[in-house]
């Protein structure tokens, strides 16, 4: 018994995705390159000493901290650029 068009188009459709799933990658076993292009190595906090997932933490705190700062920053300059053209066409143009 042949399948033709539709039968076919979906059995070609599984083995395509099957041969997919076979080829993906393993990001956390592997270098990660970041977005400015220098590769960095995924750290593993399960194998890390006690003193050293603190420091981690710390790490990544300030790191957050500092992200935000500048978020806020950014946005902040864009708004008051904003505000600033709002308040102008109001009231004197």
């Amino acid at each position: 018994m042949g399948f033709g068009g539709s039968a076919a188009a979906m059995i070609q459709s599984i083995r395509n995705n099957a041969k997919q799933l076979a080829n993906r990658k393993n990001y956390f076993e592997k270098d990660v390159s970041s977005k400015y292009g220098t590769s960095t190595k995924v750290v593993d906090y399960k194998k890390m000493s006690p003193a050293q997932f603190v420091a981690f933490k710390q790490k990544l705190k300030e790191n957050e901290l500092r992200r935000q700062k500048n978020l806020v920053f950014v946005f902040g300059s864009i708004m008051l650029v904003i505000l600033a053209i709002i308040i102008y066409f109001l009231f004197y143009h």
